[in-house]
């Protein structure tokens, strides 16, 4: 649209706040909106469209090639204000890490079948050992009667067949483990038992918590045995946590970040600060990760043993231009950083293997 035919439509106050305009106003002073009266045609919808992705689409290249070219630079500049060329660096980790994880998801679909979720049914047992009226003999035998000691049992592994009643005295942390184990114990005397049917012979409540602690035993058991396809209990497990990678990442990042925070304190900079330096590096990671999958899809090579390489040499020129030390100083948190980061992975690694059982 030109100059002359753009400046016809420009009005003497703002459609959006009703400010009070000039003619030569461009835009409104105190909203931003644009200074025009013309009805909206296909034309100008396909227009500013275009304008605003090509404006975040600029945003997006200047953010990659700083990011590959001039390692920390982007992050030092986005928190000294320099934000106007640069793509938002929550956003844009998201943005590349969500990409990434369709992307090899889509490429795996080649390399994998899709697999189910464990038995959501009855609890049915590979290979039983026991019939089911014998099972269920064996269970009542084993079953403590609310008015009878427990017995001591040979092997310290074992867990005895504690009644409800039996186990109320127990805090709620070891109550919640020996029904587990009660539970685990059980099952593998069972065949085709019912939940209903299995908390009805150990004489516990029915309730949604003692189903949800059934659940977990059964898993449990599952761990080393294998499915009809010949695939193994931990195998789906892991299978389940890979799809939750993303979200694993995504929680670690804070952690990671309070390990630059400590190391950095002198610097006496916002925990914030420290973020935009962390999620700029894991970008830089997606992006270098989803190149190496490119090149391993088009010619079969596999870069990955690169990576770690790589990887080293960015962080430490990004820990020299983001926090602008001396060459001694970043060597020496660098050691420092390479120690107490994987501690720190491993520990949010350990937490989410242990939520995500809890939530499988």
């Amino acid at each position: 649209m030109s100059t002359k035919s753009t400046n016809n439509y420009r009005g003497i106050s703002c459609l959006n706040c009703k400010h009070p305009l000039d003619i030569s106003d461009k835009f409104c002073p105190n909203c931003g909106q644009k200074n025009t009266t013309k009805r909206l045609t296909i034309r100008d919808f396909i227009d500013e469209f275009l304008a605003n992705f090509y404006a975040y689409d600029s945003k997006v290249k200047h953010t990659i090639v700083s990011l590959i070219t001039k390692p920390g630079v982007a992050a030092r500049d986005f928190i000294s204000g320099k934000r106007l060329f640069y793509a938002n660096p929550f956003r844009f980790y998201l943005s590349v890490s969500l990409i990434y994880f369709i992307f090899t998801g889509i490429i795996s679909k080649f390399d994998s079948e899709t697999t189910d979720d464990l038995e959501s049914g009855p609890m049915v047992k590979k290979d039983p050992i026991l019939s089911p009226k014998d099972s269920l003999n064996l269970a009542n035998a084993l079953v403590i009667n609310d008015s009878i000691k427990p017995l001591q049992l040979k092997n310290k592994d074992d867990v005895p067949f504690y009644t409800e009643k039996q186990l109320a005295d127990k805090n709620f942390f070891k109550r919640t483990v020996l029904k587990v184990k009660i539970y685990s114990r059980f099952l593998e005397k069972s065949k085709k038992v019912k939940p209903e049917l299995i908390l009805d012979t150990l004489k516990h409540n029915k309730s949604k918590w003692n189903r949800y602690l059934l659940r977990k035993g059964y898993q449990i058991n599952k761990f080393n045995e294998a499915d009809s396809s010949g695939k193994e209990g931990y195998e789906k497990y892991i299978e389940y946590l890979e799809g939750k990678i993303p979200f694993i990442l995504f929680v670690s990042l804070p952690f990671l970040t309070v390990v630059f925070a400590f190391i950095y304190k002198r610097k006496k900079m916002f925990y914030a600060e420290h973020m935009v330096f962390v999620f700029s590096v894991m970008s830089f990671a997606f992006l270098l990760l989803f190149l190496t999958e490119i090149i391993n899809l088009l010619t079969n090579i596999d870069l990955t043993g690169l990576l770690f390489f790589v990887m080293a040499y960015y962080f430490y020129k990004s820990l020299r231009n983001f926090y602008q030390q001396s060459r001694l100083k970043t060597i020496l948190k660098f050691v420092i950083l390479s120690i107490l980061l994987p501690i720190t992975a491993s520990f949010v690694a350990a937490l989410v293997l242990f939520i995500g059982f809890l939530l499988y």
